[in-house]
């Protein structure tokens, strides 16, 4: 039965790994993918702004020529006009030029060749405007201006002064207009990179949850698969249990009658034909009668066990001290011994008590047996606590047992040692073995040949949600 399960369930454990590791490789890409996604939308959106900048600065470099050419101007009206409105407006302008230039350096402070054509442009503006002062100044202190005079100040060299001023601006432009085209190449190659890695992106994330969703529904498909094979297996049990509930009860029944009528028609025949009978006769009628005795005690047991399986745990406190104590005055009225327990302060559980008691009464009777031919035999019951359960143990120093022969401890009508030498039926630990299972824990032993054996079971210090 067991080599039938494993590889099933191995093989569930499999499938179920196998979906983990599915899910956490979708976490795993989606979240690379999302950092990706954001570095390059992050990377597009600063040349976007590089190229906003580059804007900023050819707009700049326009403002500082158009300013010029706005004092120029001005020259030129107050000097036609002698309109005073013309003198100011070019005295705001060149007042304004200082904060002008600052904003361009700042704006390209990361552009070297940029800086030196500003301080060329710098130097050529300042140049014009002490021309245009001076132009300014000249008629104040002369006072009437003749029309050839103002004709040469606002022609001939001032023209080409602009001309060389504005060729410069333009320069510059260019030069920004070429790292502009540059800038807006990387701007459409990022957002077209930008673009291809979204599209990537949503695909493959599509194409994981698909597949998560997919191997999820693989995975209920399969665990409705297993829990309709748990239930059927479920109903088989419990029929098979129901099956070996009336064998039980069958075997009880049917087996009682033939061996209650052989120890009785034993019992008379020796009664009425002692004196016919031998010695030898006497005793083949003793051992069929004991035979008959260890039968019935045999069938009870197999009762008892069978039982065992379908007896409800009734769980609540149990005060292991008092149990103990009331086990082991029972053992000692029934043995006829006086013989000491050593038992240490034992901590409180959680399970069925009368099933409880029959575990103890099964491990402490062995206990006093398998000790019984010691000059100075020793019981002793100790407990250690942990976090959520209680380790009882129950140690003797009788005859032990092998190890080798550990598997065939808790079985059923299974003996380590013969009637001859220490009388039983095989079936106490059994049953004790699947008391304490029910109760969610675990029993297991070990021993030294004529030296020792510690019985260790486990018990719930708190009842089980």
């Amino acid at each position: 039965m067991e080599m039938s399960e494993n590889p099933r369930s191995e093989n569930m454990i499999q499938k179920e790994w196998i979906t983990k590791l599915g899910l956490g490789v979708a976490l795993f890409l989606l979240v690379l993918i999302s950092f990706v996604t954001f570095y390059s939308v992050d990377q597009f959106e600063n040349s976007s702004r590089r190229v906003e900048h580059t804007h900023l600065v050819i707009k700049q470099i326009n403002q500082v020529a158009s300013d010029a050419k706005d004092a120029e101007s001005a020259q030129r009206g107050y000097l036609i006009t002698s309109d005073e409105s013309f003198l100011q407006e070019h005295h705001d302008v060149v007042i304004n030029f200082p904060n002008e230039f600052s904003k361009l350096r700042y704006l390209t402070k990361d552009n070297p060749e940029q800086n030196k054509s500003i301080d060329i442009l710098e130097e050529l503006i300042d140049k014009r405007m002490r021309v245009l002062r001076l132009g300014i100044d000249m008629p104040a202190d002369r006072g009437e201006v003749s029309s050839d005079e103002i004709t040469g100040l606002v022609g001939g060299g001032g023209k080409q002064a602009m001309q060389q001023l504005r060729g410069h601006a333009d320069y510059m432009i260019a030069v920004e207009d070429k790292l502009l085209g540059e800038r807006a190449r990387q701007v459409e190659a990022k957002a077209t990179y930008t673009k291809l890695w979204i599209l990537f992106g949503n695909l493959v994330a599509i194409v994981l949850l698909l597949s998560a969703l997919w191997l999820i529904m693989l995975e209920i498909k399969h665990r409705k698969v297993a829990q309709r094979s748990i239930e059927k297996t479920a109903a088989q049990l419990a029929l098979t249990n129901k099956e070996l509930e009336s064998f039980s009860y069958s075997v009880s029944h049917d087996l009682r009658s033939p061996l209650r009528a052989i120890d009785g028609y034993s019992r008379m025949f020796e009664e009425d034909f002692a004196d016919r009978l031998d010695d030898e006769g006497r005793r083949l009628l003793s051992v069929i009668r004991v035979s008959s005795k260890k039968m019935g005690q045999l069938i009870d047991d197999l009762l008892a066990f069978s039982r065992m399986g379908r007896k409800p745990v009734d769980k609540a406190k149990v005060d292991m001290n008092t149990l103990v104590d009331e086990v082991w005055a029972e053992l000692c009225t029934s043995c006829r011994t006086s013989l000491p327990l050593k038992k240490s302060n034992l901590p409180l559980v959680w399970g069925d008590r009368a099933l409880l008691r029959q575990v103890l009464m099964n491990l402490l009777s062995n206990a006093v047996k398998y000790s019984s031919k010691k000059t100075e035999p020793l019981i002793e019951m100790t407990a250690k606590q942990s976090e959520h359960e209680v380790v009882y143990s129950v140690r003797d120093n009788g005859v032990g047992f092998d190890m080798r022969f550990y598997n065939k401890l808790f079985g059923v009508f299974q003996r380590l040692h013969t009637d001859s030498e220490f009388p039983g039926t095989g079936v106490g630990l059994a049953i004790a073995q699947r008391v304490i299972v029910r109760h969610g824990g675990r029993i297991w032993a070990e021993s030294k040949q004529d030296a020792y054996t510690i019985f260790y079971f486990s018990l719930p210090k708190e009842a089980a949600a």
